[in-house]
């Protein structure tokens, strides 16, 4: 049988600390508090009784969460084939597709990875010759796509109106601005490298 030595408590040194005022003053009160397990009146808090009652209640309670979470679901979508399925497609199988993005001082060479026909990263192409990877700004285009502010409807004057009402004020604006010699007409636009928009100004 081995035998172990009784530890012999070695004096205590160094500051003491204390939790509150009451553990400072020590009372007899604080330290009848403290050796109770549970506190004062808890045995009688709950019995048999209503301890069944509170369960009673927490399953109609949940039950009823149920109720008012059942329309809480993503609503259905069904995914309909291609009318002409494009060659070597898989879905579920990302895409990529080299791409360029302008800036004022030209293009930055991407490649886009599409999933099911939404794009969802870009990349620099590394199979161009200028490509110098990307910064935040190319990183962060493809959050443009699904930007909830972002225009889509048409609007005049701050009404939503129809496209074919659209394409009419737009060809009254141009007749208007063509007979003017172009006086009084702006078209505001993010910068743009793009040859034909430079043709037009």
């Amino acid at each position: 049988m081995k035998f172990i030595p009784p530890v012999c408590p070695e004096p205590e040194t160094g500051p003491q600390y204390f939790r509150s005022p009451e553990a400072l003053a020590d009372s007899p009160e604080l330290r009848e508090w403290a050796e109770r397990e549970f506190p004062a009146g808890a045995s009688e808090l709950t019995g048999a009784e209503s301890r069944r009652d509170f369960m009673k209640l927490m399953s109609a309670s949940f039950m009823l969460a149920g109720f008012g979470l059942a329309g809480c679901r993503r609503p259905t979508e069904n995914i309909y084939p291609f009318g002409k399925q494009p060659e070597g497609y898989i879905h579920g199988v990302p895409q990529h597709f080299a791409t360029a993005m302008p800036t004022r001082t030209g293009a930055v060479p991407l490649l886009a990875k599409s999933s099911d026909g939404r794009p969802t990263k870009v990349e620099a192409n590394p199979l161009h010759p200028d490509h110098c990877g990307t910064d935040q700004f190319v990183q962060a285009s493809v959050l443009g796509l699904y930007d909830p502010d972002r225009a889509q409807h048409f609007r005049s004057k701050g009404n939503i109106i129809k496209r074919e009402a659209a394409l009419d004020a737009l060809v009254q604006l141009g007749k208007s601005a063509t007979s003017g010699g172009g006086r009084g007409l702006v078209i505001l636009a993010e910068s743009n490298g793009s040859p034909t928009r430079a043709r037009l100004q």
